[in-house]
């Protein structure tokens, strides 16, 4: 017997339940180390000292419910279209629904937020240290030959 495999639509959106949630601490991090750098008069991040934005904030809750409803909406349009399954051989063998993919997509959003905004920010950057410690492989490799 064939056994379809399907990615986990819940699964997907619990990872991207804690990629929001960790793009959220990090952003709040990035906010406040830009804030401590600008030499801020007011000694305050929340208030008038402006290191915590309320619009950012604002937007959080959009995201938020864009990332819950525009899945539930795919959702309803594969049900009520009778759409199958994706699937891409050349990729994997189990099938994706379409909502499933956008969740993907959102993962993507989010970890390119988290690594490529806000860590910098927070002065860790994820794409420096990789580079860095590639130099010091090939490095390392050409005192061994």
């Amino acid at each position: 017997a064939v056994t379809k495999l399907i990615v986990d639509f819940e699964s997907v959106a619990w990872v991207l339940f804690w990629l929001f949630m960790t793009d959220l601490v990090t952003g709040l991090f990035a906010s406040y180390f830009e804030w401590r750098k600008s030499g801020p008069e007011e000694r305050w991040f929340f208030g008038k000292g402006e290191g915590f934005s309320s619009n950012k904030f604002k937007k959080m809750f959009v995201k938020a419910i864009v990332y819950m409803g525009l899945p539930y909406l795919i959702i309803q349009f594969q049900q009520i279209l009778m759409l199958k399954n994706f699937k891409y051989e050349r990729i994997s063998e189990a099938e994706f629904e379409y909502a499933t993919i956008v969740l993907i997509v959102f993962c993507l959003n989010e970890g390119f937020s988290i690594f490529h905004e806000n860590l910098p920010k927070c002065g860790f950057n994820l794409w420096s240290q990789i580079k860095r410690m590639i130099g010091f492989y090939k490095k390392v490799k050409s005192e061994i030959e």
